[in-house]
């Protein structure tokens, strides 16, 4: 094997972009980590924003955005037309890297059939974050099982992301299933929830690992209230304070901004009055919903983890209603800054937020039980207390980066003897 456990370990990744959401966040931190390990990692984006040394543009064919997005939008098949894909491995140090490891496969940069094809010459692994890779084209499947068959029909066609020009869902489930059980994919996932989902599908075919992420414990930490205030400029917050968090406040699946109406609606009943901070895209919309018995303060997308981790400090309880997720890494941040959570009982989110322990658990759209726990928390300062402490607990012992990074380069090495097993 190139690269043994006691030799230098090349890793190059591969994204759309270097700068968007939590995965994004997460592949950063990862690749840093592998690097003051002593591995030579490099991310590969589409979209290169931060600047980052190790941060490279992704080689692509000219012109081949272009007739791709014209493609999708005449035919409806997405990462399909790519063939820059076949051409990845021209450039030297790509070619010389032990593993390829992809991320966010419907981010429109890669064909999933000629990464197939490479995947049997040489290793590569995949970490999908959702059920994508699965499914004909949804990132959930919001309890449809169309994508056990053969999809078509599909009812999230509406969606803003990944977005499809129309119902090609039935071949894009049969490209993927021919692509991944004719591939030589590695599959790393990081819940046992989507770990048990892809063993149920054809995507069992291929050996599944799952490895817990984490979050820099040492940034996301508790911190003064004032002093975070101070430095994100927003005015100090007296009162108990509900944090909404997401790159995108208006998505529906994350089911914010219907809360703000049931909590201006309750506001007066809380003792000593609640406040509100949203942050995120589009995280103005959130100013129409203030009333004098609940204050609203909006931040933008913040880029940067200490700020994040600030704006997380001034929070009481987070509260995240998704409908359906992998495992939120705003709500392992929340957790390691020692702020306790309040999220649907779904996907992976119940083996980070304990129901009672360090947080909540609620059935989606259960919105009158989440403003009876904000009533609850809000009366009941030992019972924030405790939480808290739990939740700060769960993150350092359990969802550390460090730990992730532990595991994941024996996974690695793993993967170049070719002792991981279907």
């Amino acid at each position: 094997m190139r690269g043994g456990d006691t030799e230098r370990l090349n890793v190059a990744f591969f994204n759309a972009s270097d700068r968007a959401s939590g995965a994004e966040a997460l592949i950063r931190q990862t690749v840093e980590g592998l690097i003051a390990r002593g591995v030579d990692a490099r991310l590969y984006a589409l979209r290169c924003e931060t600047g980052a040394p190790y941060v490279h543009p992704l080689p692509t064919l000219r012109g081949e955005q272009r007739v791709e997005r014209k493609f999708r939008s005449l035919t409806g098949r997405n990462d399909f037309l790519f063939p820059s894909t076949m051409a990845l491995g021209r450039r030297a140090w790509i070619k010389d890297a032990h593993i390829w490891h992809f991320h966010n496969l419907h981010g429109h940069y890669v064909s999933i059939p000629l990464l197939a094809a490479l995947s049997r010459k040489r290793p590569i692994v995949l970490s999908p974050v959702d059920q994508f890779l699965s499914t004909g084209y949804c990132p959930y499947t919001l309890g449809c099982e169309r994508y056990r068959e053969a999809c078509g029909s599909c009812p999230q066609l509406s969606l803003r992301y990944p977005g499809i020009a129309r119902d090609a869902t039935s071949a894009l489930l049969g490209m993927k299933r021919a692509a991944v059980t004719g591939s030589g994919f590695n599959i790393l996932v990081h819940t046992d929830y989507l770990a048990r989902h892809y063993a149920s599908t054809f995507v069992g075919s291929r050996p599944i690992t799952h490895i817990y992420y984490g979050v820099d414990t040492q940034v996301f930490r508790p911190m003064e209230r004032e002093a975070c205030a101070a430095a994100l400029g927003v005015r100090p917050m007296r009162r108990f304070v509900v944090g909404l968090f997401h790159s995108l406040v208006d998505e529906k699946r994350k089911g914010l901004l219907p809360l703000l109406d049931l909590l201006r609606s309750r506001a007066d009943e809380v003792p000593g009055g609640i406040e509100v901070l949203m942050v995120g895209h589009m995280s103005e919309r959130a100013r129409t919903y203030a009333t004098p018995n609940m204050p609203v303060t909006t931040l933008p997308f913040l880029r940067e983890d200490p700020e994040l981790a600030g704006a997380l400090n001034l929070c009481d309880v987070l509260l995240y209603p998704t409908q359906a997720d992998n495992l939120s890494l705003t709500c392992l941040e929340a957790l390691a800054c020692g702020v306790p959570v309040i999220s649907s009982d779904r996907g992976g989110q119940p083996e980070a937020v304990r129901d009672g322990v360090n947080g909540f658990l609620c059935e989606p759209g259960d919105n009158d039980r989440i403003i009876e726990l904000i009533g609850q928390l809000a009366r009941d300062g030992e019972l924030v207390r405790r939480l808290s402490a739990e939740a700060r607990r769960t993150a350092v012992e359990q969802f550390d980066i460090n730990t992730y990074i532990d595991n994941l380069i024996p996974y690695y090495h793993r993967v170049l003897r070719h002792d991981i097993h279907a």
